[in-house]
């Protein structure tokens, strides 16, 4: 599929705003600490990427056979669903909380262990995520707790191509000339 330059530019337009607006937060399973894991609100459920899968060394519990799109536009296809999967957090007061979740198995092409919490995950610990003060506010067995986020800023991209093409065009016109004055 072919975009115009206005849609591709729209496209990572809306996607810089989801990654921008992610809630980080640090998150264990085991021993696998995933440096990588965020609220996400808008995706209905859970997931855990390939590279996290593979150091745990787990086989999925349930097979799956759908394909997701998610809120940064990206389609995956789901690799298998894991169950009553722990993940540990640690509070304001250093606290660690363990919530148990489900999560789909996704293949998003990242090199590095990857954990978002979707719709279902938040909801299942009646969590409220507070973006504005860094927290993610969560009741778990009649108890409260505040898991402090972050945000990452986002990850400067490369020149544009119209910058590009206009570089390649002047060092293209600086060899002609050249040549046009060794021929001359």
């Amino acid at each position: 599929m072919c975009l115009s330059r206005k849609a591709q530019e729209e496209e990572s337009k809306e996607s810089d705003e989801w990654l921008s607006s992610l809630q980080y937060l640090n998150a264990n399973i085991n021993d696998l600490t995933i440096s990588e894991s965020f609220l996400d609100p808008g995706s209905e459920f859970g997931g855990i990427n390939d590279p996290a899968i593979k150091v745990l060394g787990w086989k999925a519990d349930k097979p799956s056979n759908f394909a997701i799109k998610g809120n940064s536009k990206h389609i995956t296809d789901s690799l298998g669903w894991y169950t009553d999967v722990p993940v540990t957090l640690k509070d304001k007061e250093d606290k660690t909380i363990t919530i148990i979740g489900n999560f789909i198995r996704i293949d998003n092409g990242e090199t590095e262990p990857m954990l978002f919490f979707g719709m279902s995950n938040i909801q299942k610990v009646q969590g409220i995520p507070e973006p504005n003060k860094n927290q993610f506010r969560i009741k778990l067995h009649g108890k409260a707790y505040i898991i402090p986020t972050f945000s990452k800023a986002p990850v400067v991209k490369d020149q544009p191509k119209k910058d590009q093409d206009q570089v390649s065009t002047d060092s293209s016109s600086l060899t002609g000339e050249k040549n046009l004055k060794k021929n001359a």
